[in-house]
């Protein structure tokens, strides 16, 4: 919130475009009084007249800049030159890149060079930002791309020894390969979700769109909010998920040649070629679930995982194998971020005394997961035992049935967590004897 500071000591960064971005305060010598936001976009005049404005783009999220000069204490009698330190000709400060001189050097935890990543599917653009200056490549999305890649990176950085920290959008395997190499070099990498930087170039009032200026967005991202690092999951989990992807779409096609037929052609021509198609959509079906067994059968910790889910009333075989292929790494989680994960956590829409929206769950999650959970706790809402007190007060509670079924389905994937995490079966209630 807004706060009177005295100009004793001010940090700015240079903005991207025309006024400069308030990022700390610290109380001073006596002086005038500005009011300061950090994160605000001001000019150098309006610091040291003791006034702020809006300026363009008024509030931005703050962000962890290093801080490149620091404006001394407000000093009346001072000559133009000494009240405006840096400015050059015209008066005016220089905004671009680069030009302003370095402050401190562990502003946010020490120095780490920050490498943005633009990923498509026959080339990746790079952004290196080394302080406040970037250098832009681009390279082909191959293993050959990959080794030019690192030896751009050696070229152009300052200390090829020190820290690199990657960061790239979620853009399916197109992007892992990369990943995977990068975190093989000791780069730490970080795999982020697309939304967030969407919204982190909304908040910089990105007006344009490039490869290019994607990966220095990305860049600026990272530095600025430090996301965690990526783990390849295991060989394993990785080919278990594209198997279950796999059969997942082999499924929908069935469906859709399905309800063809049922719509009825008058050429015999189309109906026997529509049935001879699902009669192969069928083989492939069961084809990819046998290699699925196979590769849960070849691995102990895969199929121990599976057991201790299938021991939960309301998972079977095709949904607890979906559970591990898309939460490899379930037992990292919080029960409060994996609902959040599968966008089963509450969302709420108010403001003011007028606006409130119905309460719903979020949906910002993966929607394979989310999906399966509901289909099993339609099973689990009638069978499973342990559900069946908290069935009855919601419905006591007057909650609609489909509130009913999300609320089941967030417990059926907090119990999965729970075995997972302690590699104990599934018991409903404590004297019960162990399923497996």
């Amino acid at each position: 919130m807004s706060a009177s500071w005295s100009i004793g000591r001010l940090w700015l960064r240079a903005g991207e475009s025309g006024p400069l971005r308030v990022v700390d305060c610290e109380a001073g010598p006596s002086g005038r009084t500005v009011c300061l936001i950090p994160g605000h976009l001001v000019s150098l005049s309006d610091v040291c007249d003791g006034r702020r404005r809006h300026g363009a783009g008024k509030l931005v999220a703050t962000l962890g800049f290093v801080p490149v000069r620091e404006i001394g204490p407000q000093r009346p009698s001072a000559s133009r030159a000494e009240r405006y330190p840096g400015r050059r000709r015209a008066g005016k400060p220089d905004y671009k890149e680069g030009r302003w001189e370095a402050g401190p050097s562990n502003w946010f935890g020490g120095s780490m060079d920050i490498v943005g990543i633009d990923i498509s599917k026959a080339k990746f653009d790079a952004a290196l930002l080394v302080g406040e200056r970037v250098r832009h490549g681009t390279f082909s999305n191959t293993e050959a791309g990959f080794e030019q890649f690192l030896a751009w990176l050696a070229r152009h950085r300052p200390d090829p020894a020190s820290p690199l920290h990657a960061c790239m959008e979620a853009t399916g395997n197109w992007g892992l390969d990369l990943a995977a190499f990068l975190h093989g070099r000791g780069v730490r990498v970080s795999v982020v979700n697309p939304a967030r930087i969407k919204a982190y170039g909304a908040s910089e009032l990105a007006r344009n769109k490039t490869d290019r200026l994607d990966a220095a967005l990305t860049a600026r991202f990272c530095r600025a909010h430090n996301p965690s690092a990526w783990v390849p999951p295991a060989g394993a989990l990785r080919e278990l998920r594209e198997l279950v992807r796999r059969c997942d779409a082999l499924k929908a096609a069935r469906v859709q040649e399905m309800n063809r037929r049922a719509a009825g052609f008058a050429s015999p021509a189309v109906a026997a070629s529509i049935k001879a198609h699902i009669g192969w959509l069928d083989e492939q079906v069961e084809a990819v679930m046998g290699e699925v067994r196979r590769l849960v059968a070849s691995d102990p910790a895969l199929s121990r995982n599976l057991a201790l889910v299938r021991s939960i009333t309301g998972f079977g075989e095709v949904s607890a194998v979906v559970l591990l292929a898309e939460l490899p790494n379930i037992a990292e989680f919080t029960p409060k971020a994996l609902a959040a994960f599968a966008g089963l956590s509450p969302s709420e829409h108010s403001s003011g005394s007028s606006v409130r929206r119905p309460g719903k769950i979020s949906r910002i999650g993966n929607q394979r997961l989310r999906g399966m959970l509901y289909m099993c706790a339609l099973s689990a809402k009638r069978t499973n035992k342990a559900m069946a007190d908290f069935v009855r007060r919601m419905a006591e509670a007057g909650k609609a049935p489909k509130v009913i079924l999300v609320a089941v389905a967030r417990k059926l994937l907090v119990y999965a967590h729970a075995v997972v995490r302690t590699q104990k079966p599934f018991q409903p209630f404590p004297d019960a004897p162990s399923p497996i």
